[in-house]
């Protein structure tokens, strides 16, 4: 296989970028976000990069210190059934999210089970957890900026667990009505995963049955 040659983001990438952050974190705030912006564009607070298709952000025994402002791309968060081996798919984030497991995050905890993993070529800018720890000091803003987020990922999370419910065979129907930008993004182990069903149900609902 041809390898691919690394991505070198240019300083105007590197600021553009930034910007992004900054610019979603505004909409998600509705207001301005004056000292906060001021202080993320400051060199050494975020750190953007571009990162492969089939790349991790976590695996199995990794301290969870850092969290992702995911610009463009796709990434899922997943276990491994060790008796399986088969993929139990428990969120996936789209471009224009924050990627982060918040309370290891925050308490600087171990990571036991799961992997992050990007299912695109992504576009990231990420954050230390003792860069955050300043900024929750510094801007009070930070706190309400983290409960969007949270209620997002909650709301994301529940959307999935309806379609958990339904009757196997109606579920990958309901995947693409509830999820519509993940359709043709996903491999059918990856759709398996995170809907709850085998490939066997996969083709058989495919196929009109």
């Amino acid at each position: 296989m041809k390898k691919r040659t690394p991505i070198v983001l240019t300083d105007e990438m590197i600021l553009q970028w930034k910007q992004s952050t900054v610019d979603y974190l505004k909409g998600l705030y509705k207001k301005p976000l004056n000292e906060l912006g001021y202080a993320l564009m400051s060199p050494g607070f975020l750190r953007p990069q571009f990162k492969r298709k089939g790349s991790f952000l976590l695996e199995p025994n990794m301290l969870v210190n850092e969290a992702w402002y995911l610009r463009k791309g796709l990434a899922m968060l997943y276990a491994i059934e060790s008796k399986t081996g088969s993929m139990n798919g428990y969120y996936i984030w789209e471009a224009d999210s924050i990627i982060v497991l918040y309370e290891a995050f925050i308490e600087q905890l171990p990571n036991e089970a799961f992997y992050i993993e990007l299912i695109e070529d992504s576009e990231l800018v990420s954050v230390s957890n003792f860069t955050m720890g300043g900024i929750y000091k510094e801007h009070t803003v930070a706190h309400v900026l983290t409960q969007k987020i949270l209620s997002k990922q909650i709301e994301r999370r529940g959307m999935q667990c309806e379609i958990l419910m339904m009757p196997k065979l109606e579920r990958p129907a309901a995947l693409d009505e509830k999820f519509p930008n993940l359709k043709g993004r996903l491999s059918s182990e990856q759709i398996c995963a995170f809907i709850g069903i085998k490939p066997s149900t996969l083709g058989y609902a495919k196929n009109g049955g």
